[in-house]
């Protein structure tokens, strides 16, 4: 027999026995159901059903089990070794995530500048593809000759754009010298004033703040700014409370947002403290602090789902860590981080012990306070003393918390090791807004003191935080000026906006660190018919009798589209943020095609560095961390967003 028709025997072989396991299991997988089904104490004509249904199911159950779960079981088992392709496995733990959690090392550090990039991606680029695509949708609903035409050509971009040939004419395009994209601009800035002042703020604009954000990812420090953002959150939010009467909605509001920092520091803490190096179980009692006190207010308020959502969360993050404590920890690990997660979970589990209400609401209370107060004692020799809390009462009078300006040391890392953590500043906020989400309708100018004056309190705080920071910044640069010692960061942030943008400014797309990001989200939004689509099957959807009933009452254009057209299409809206986010969290083949060698680490994605450490460097241990910390994440914000969905109007 020759070697073809050897070949042919085999496959004809292969194939029918590929047919067999397919019958075979599919027989085995009906009979399994069926054997469940007479546990479960079904009829006979009941079990047939089951047997039948689950027969003509089983192929696709056999090949989710073989072809997706065992995958992702196995991928989960390498995450936890050092494999790499031609080498021996180990067993290494833990040590993947604490690597890449923690920023610790070359690669450590290039998966956090990769997640930045992503969280750049996400928070910038999401809500810009959202107002094109709605833009564009509201352009196409008009009822006007050739619009199918204008439709189709809206939405070839989305044919378009994934091609790599699409992507290099971009590259040409976006050229710095001679680009069609910058000839362009450069020509309509040159003909009319107006789009000339436009065209360099634009400039200036994207400059000062991609520099600025570039020193975040590269972990340069940002000193007193990092109190300005919580404070800022709190007296924003605190605005809108304090404003006009207290109402349920206002209750509401503040309860929402403080549950929303809550457990987003619960998530850090606990993910900290199960990757932290030294072992910090103080991590996880601060967590089952928070999540005691967010129970009792949840409780409080007489909100059953929020409160054992409040209950249910941490209990399996702690069943979560005592497993993954059990199989990877060492002794002493064990009976530390044991102890700590039985600890933080006791007020959370012996809850639902109680019956009582009243006795419910004592047990959470007393547990959080016990939680709180041992924490705030053992963080005495380390967060709370030394003069660290002097920084609140320093910028509630207006002063600076910069205590050796001239100092490149105390800059870069003393001023972060003599002041508290900004996280104390978060759970501030929200203590406050959780406070407020309790007051009662019968103390409403209680309540409302209490907002304003906390109101005056971050606002101080924000704005003295705020100009420490500029005195933080011009720090540096007095340094670099005395000495030539400079941060790389710095310097191009002061370069950016050290003056307007002169005739000769042209943004360098694609060769340039502080526009290759800019670039990538132009082309998503030039590709956003897929995001058009919905949304203009949703204003489709909105009764005209709305519209003509506002006429009616008066309503100019911005009040129709704020109150029916935002309200009406919100499932679309909602459907389109959740898929962004989850895109952007998985951008790839786009910073395959356009990345440079300048601009390489300055595009990655999470995905793209999970591509280079798994396919190019065949690290498939670390590759398979990464796979899942981006996979946690996506999950953890998807049910955030699903979570907090109350803006979406359903029609019954």
């Amino acid at each position: 027999m020759d070697v073809s028709a050897q070949a042919r025997l085999e496959n004809l072989l292969w194939a029918i026995g590929t047919a067999a396991f397919i019958v075979i299991g599919s027989v085995l997988v009906g009979q399994a159901a069926k054997m469940i089904a007479r546990w479960r104490g079904l009829s006979t004509s009941d079990q047939r059903k089951v047997f039948w249904g689950f027969l003509f199911a089983a192929p696709w159950i056999i090949g989710f089990v073989i072809f997706v779960l065992g995958p992702a079981l196995a991928s989960l088992y390498y995450s936890f070794t050092d494999y790499k392709l031609g080498k021996e496995m180990n067993w290494t733990g833990l040590e993947n995530y604490r690597e890449l959690l923690l920023g610790a090392g070359a690669q450590g550090r290039r998966f956090s500048q990769a997640m930045f990039n992503s969280f750049y991606y996400m928070a910038v680029g999401v809500p810009l593809q959202i107002i094109t695509s709605l833009g564009m949708a509201m352009l196409l609903n008009n009822q006007l000759r050739g619009i199918r035409l204008f439709r189709l050509i809206f939405y070839l971009p989305v044919i378009l754009a994934g091609g790599p040939a699409a992507l290099l004419a971009w590259r040409y395009m976006l050229a710095g010298n001679g680009g069609f994209i910058n000839v362009t601009l450069q020509n309509l800035a040159d003909s009319f004033f107006l789009f000339d002042w436009l065209y360099r703020g634009f400039i200036f604009t994207v400059e000062a703040f991609n520099s600025f954000y570039a020193g975040i990812a590269g972990g340069d420090p940002i000193g007193p700014f990092k109190y300005a953002v919580p404070a800022l959150i709190g007296a924003l939010v605190l605005l809108s409370i304090a404003r006009g009467e207290w109402t349920p909605a206002k209750r509401a509001r503040a309860w929402l947002v403080a549950e929303l920092i809550g457990a987003t520091i619960i998530v850090l803490l606990a993910a900290r403290a199960l990757v932290a190096d030294p072992l910090d179980p103080g991590l996880l009692l601060g967590s089952g602090a928070l999540a005691a006190a967010g129970a009792f207010i949840a409780h409080m308020r007489g909100e059953t789902r929020r409160f054992h959502l409040w209950t249910l969360i941490p209990l399996a993050l702690a069943a979560v860590g005592i497993v993954i404590l059990m199989t990877f920890g060492s002794d002493a690990e064990r009976s530390l981080y044991v102890l700590a997660l039985l600890a933080a979970a006791a007020p959370l589990v012996l809850v639902y012990i109680t019956r009582t209400p009243m006795k419910k609401r004592r047990l959470l209370g007393a547990g959080a306070a016990l939680l709180t107060g041992i924490i705030i004692v053992r963080l005495i020799p380390g967060q709370l003393d030394g003069g660290r809390l002097a920084v609140l009462p320093q910028y509630l009078t207006l002063q600076s918390a910069i205590a050796q300006p001239d100092n490149l040391d105390y800059l870069n890392e003393g001023f972060a090791a003599t002041t508290p953590a900004a996280l104390w500043l978060y759970g501030l906020v929200a203590l406050v807004l959780g406070g407020l989400s309790l007051a009662d309708n019968r103390y409403p100018r209680t309540a409302r003191t209490i907002a304003l004056v906390s109101l005056a309190a971050f606002g101080l705080i924000a704005v003295s935080a705020a100009i420490d920071g500029v005195r933080y910044f011009q720090a540096y640069n007095q340094i670099a000026a005395a000495t030539g010692e400079q941060n790389y960061h710095f310097a191009q942030f002061n370069a950016a906006t050290a003056q307007w943008p002169d005739k000769n400014r042209v943004p360098l797309w694609m060769t340039n660190e502080l526009w290759s990001k800019p670039s990538l989200i132009l082309i998503t939004m030039w590709s956003s018919g897929a995001g058009m689509l919905i949304f203009l099957a949703a204003l489709k959807g909105v009764p005209r009798a709305f519209y003509e009933a506002a006429e009616v009452d008066g309503a100019n254009r911005w009040q129709k589209f704020w109150k029916i057209t935002l309200p009406m299409i919100s499932p679309a809206m909602f459907y389109n943020v959740v898929i962004g986010v989850i895109a952007a969290l998985q951008t790839f083949d786009t910073i395959y095609i356009l990345r440079t060698p300048q601009t390489e680490d300055d595009l990655a994605s999470a995905a793209f560095f999970l591509f280079n450490r798994t396919f190019r460097q065949l690290e498939i241990g670390q590759g398979a961390a990464v796979s899942w910390i981006l996979a946690g994440i996506i999950v953890l914000l998807t049910v955030l967003q699903f979570r907090y969905n109350k803006w979406v109007y359903y029609e019954a």
